[in-house]
């Protein structure tokens, strides 16, 4: 993988060690699809990812999705629902992000997680903020 793509879009340091790949960016939906190998490193002792590591597919997703949709933003709040295990029966996960509202302050960011199976597995929400103080990207 590149140290950019889509043109200027910065990818994050994190997002290469998940093994991010970028899918599908709608544009017109304000919406990324993202996928994501299910490695065994990521397991707790019952044989189940991490529920950091769901949380982190999940937002390393709806972080490029702001920075294509032209917001330079950080995440001030997320939560998540697991609805479903990630074990070693998935070999992959799909996570679709999409922006839920824009307003002066604030974004709001929602997305899902899919097992390989198409179940899904995860649903959170973001808050994405612009931070006070950045350095730009280089």
């Amino acid at each position: 993988m590149s140290d950019k793509t889509w043109g200027n879009l910065p990818i994050p340091n994190i997002y290469k060690e998940l093994k991010g790949e970028f899918i599908e960016f709608d544009e017109d939906n304000e919406k990324l699809t993202c996928k994501f190998p299910v490695q065994e490193k990521y397991f707790n002792p019952m044989n189940t990812t991490l529920g950091g590591i769901i949380d982190s597919w999940m937002d390393v997703t709806m972080g490029p999705l702001s920075f294509l949709l032209g917001e330079l933003v950080v995440t001030k709040t997320f939560k998540a629902k697991f609805i479903k295990p990630v074990n070693s029966s998935s070999k992959f996960v799909t996570a679709v992000a999409w922006r839920d509202s824009v307003s002066e302050n604030e974004s709001v960011y929602k997305a899902e997680l899919y097992l390989e199976n198409g179940n899904l597995a995860a649903i959170s929400e973001g808050i994405f903020v612009q931070p006070k103080n950045t350095e730009p990207f280089t």
